[in-house]
Order: structure tokens, then C-alpha cells, then sequence
């Protein structure tokens, strides 16, 4: 599924928007579907994610917030959610309408989970968990990663951070339940340096200026979707864009200096949104879709359909005749 052109990677977004219109159909708790395989125990569900990170690009480490808007739907003594490399240092589960209360952290790395346990078993109902963490961004495609590469304008070595979640590797950005069953909205916001671009799943909803040259970005809420497919980009770039449909917009996001090397990316694209909105009966639901040209090159996979934001190594995307095959 990795390894997709800008054409399949597209259908394959395309494709993933038909899933809201099936989540009515869907039990009250997902991960209680008959014959649907759980690292989690199948007694919570989440609705709703906002996380907040600050990227360290230069000591290759973050620190985030997360708050997940859950359903207990059976009573339980503890929560399990997936977690991966994330140090989580507080956490509070707060009923809704009622008071946030401390839960004790158990961190089990074979299984890539944390529990969460409060003094009381938990009753059924609605809750809101916070917790407070660290994290590291990888040098290879998991999670949030980094490449290093020489800016097309000066030739100096900058870096770029990107993320890669399909299939398990969500767990590695928040503590989430980070199986494709689970869908959730989302709101992520990310303070990071004033010169570089920011990008997500959805458009910029504000961006605020904050002291030591930085400011905090903060993107629209995103649909109902799985946590793989959860997005977040930052570097020196520049986005050519163009309207492809009434209310939807498209961009190529490349490294600062790459001009008119996305042009034909831009062009094949924007067609593509009212053709798979004919093919498939259903109007392309967000109203943005970019493609990320990540640079350098994996031998895992060539792109990856995250929703609204997919991401396709440069050598695939971009026409520059250094490194595209005529082919």
C-alpha cells in the first residue's frame, strides 16, 4: 500500500473519504465488532483528538499535549491506549461534567501501550484524558522523522520533518488508540519556527506570533478518520496551488527553490478531484488536498495517501531533470 504513484495515491485518498458516509452503520463501540482483531481492550472508544506538539528539529525530539474525547462502554478499571517512544510524564481523566482526577501512567513497551488507572473502576460514560509527553523524531520513515538535504538556493544542509503512521506508528506522535477501526475528528497545532511552512491534513485555521521567533500554527478540524492517516509537515518550503473544484484547493508543498519543478504535479492534479468525484458519486470532502515532495528516497515506499495532505518523494513528483527519469 506504500508504494503508490501520484495517480494511485490519490485514488486511494479518494477512496478513504467513503468511510464517514459508513460510520452511522458502525457499532456504538467499534472495537467491539464481531471478528475485528485488538491490541486494546474493547472497552472505550475515542471521538475526538487535540494535540499540540513543539517540534525540536535540531535535537531530533519533541514535546507534546493530547486530550482524546472518549466513551467507556463498559466498566472498567483502567484505560489502555497505544504508545510508542512517547515519555509520558501527567495525565488526568476528567468525566464530562465533573472534575479531572489522577490516574497512575503504566508504560508496556512489548505491547506498545499505556494504562491508565484511576482510583475508582471507571463506569461507563464520557470522558476527556490529558496527558503531557515527550517524544523523538526518527531518522527513518516512523512516526515523526527527519531528512536532511542541501537546500536547492544556498546548498547548505537544512532538515525537514515529516510523519509516516501507516499502520502502527501514530502511537509514536500521542498516545492514541492507533488501529484503523478507531476513527476519531482531530485538531493539531504545533509551535515551530516563524520562517518555515507548517502543514497538516487541513488548512491553516490561524497562525499566532510568539516570542523567540516562533509561532503557533493551528489547523482547521479535521473529518472522521482512522489515526494513521493523521499528517504533520515542517520545513523550508513553498506551496504552488491552484483551485480544482469549488471549494477545493490544490498544492504541490516542495522544498524552498524547487519553482516551476512543480508545475506539471500541480496541473495533472487538480483535474483528478472532479474526475474521482464523478467516478466514485461523491464530492471530495476536504477543502484542501496537497502533495508533500519529501525529498531523497525510501526503499520502503515511494508515497502515502494521508488524507488531504499526501506525501510522495520528490524524485516521483517534482520534473527536474538532476533526478527524474524520462520514463
Amino acid at each position: 500500500m506504500r508504494t503508490l504513484s501520484l495517480v494511485s495515491a490519490f485514488a486511494l485518498s479518494i477512496a478513504a473519504v467513503s468511510a464517514p458516509a459508513f460510520a452511522q452503520n458502525a457499532p456504538a463501540n467499534p472495537s467491539a465488532a464481531a471478528g475485528v482483531h485488538t491490541d486494546l481492550p474493547r472497552v472505550a472508544h475515542p471521538s475526538h483528538y487535540t494535540i499540540a506538539i513543539t517540534p525540536d528539529a535540531a535535537n531530533l525530539k519533541f514535546s507534546g499535549q493530547s486530550s482524546v474525547d472518549l466513551e467507556v462502554t463498559e466498566a472498567t478499571p483502567f484505560l489502555t491506549l497505544h504508545s510508542l517512544d512517547l515519555n509520558i510524564s501527567a495525565a488526568t481523566l476528567t468525566p464530562v461534567g465533573g472534575t479531572a482526577m489522577p490516574v497512575t501512567i503504566t508504560m508496556d513497551a512489548a505491547s506498545q501501550t499505556a494504562r491508565f488507572t484511576a482510583a475508582q473502576p471507571l463506569a461507563p460514560g464520557k470522558y476527556r484524558l490529558d496527558t503531557t509527553y515527550t517524544g523523538i523524531i526518527n531518522t527513518q520513515a516512523n512516526g515523526l522523522f527527519a531528512l536532511d538535504y542541501p537546500d536547492k538556493i544556498t546548498g547548505k544542509d537544512v532538515r525537514g520533518l515529516f510523519t509516516q503512521f501507516e499502520a502502527p506508528d501514530a502511537r509514536r506522535f500521542a498516545p492514541m488508540f492507533d488501529e484503523p477501526i478507531y476513527k476519531a475528528t482531530f485538531d493539531l497545532s504545533a509551535v515551530v519556527p516563524a520562517s518555515q511552512m507548517a502543514i497538516g491534513n487541513m488548512p491553516v485555521a490561524k497562525e499566532e506570533p510568539l516570542d523567540g521567533g516562533l509561532k503557533r500554527v493551528t489547523f482547521g478540524t479535521s473529518p472522521k478518520m482512522s489515526s494513521y492517516l493523521l499528517f504533520f509537515s515542517l520545513g523550508d518550503f513553498e506551496r504552488m496551488a491552484r483551485e480544482a473544484s469549488p471549494g477545493v484547493q490544490v498544492g504541490i508543498v516542495a522544498p524552498r527553490g524547487s519553482g516551476e519543478q512543480s508545475r506539471f504535479a500541480l496541473n495533472e492534479l487538480a483535474p483528478l478531484i472532479p474526475y474521482y468525484a464523478e467516478y466514485f458519486g461523491q464530492p471530495y470532502p476536504l477543502p484542501k488536498l496537497d502533495n508533500v515532495a519529501a525529498p531523497g528516497q525510501s526503499q520502503f515506499f515511494s508515497a502515502m495517501e494521508n488524507w488531504g495532505a499526501i506525501l510522495t518523494f520528490e524524485r516521483i513528483l517534482l520534473v527536474d531533470p538532476a533526478i527524474t527519469s524520462a520514463a
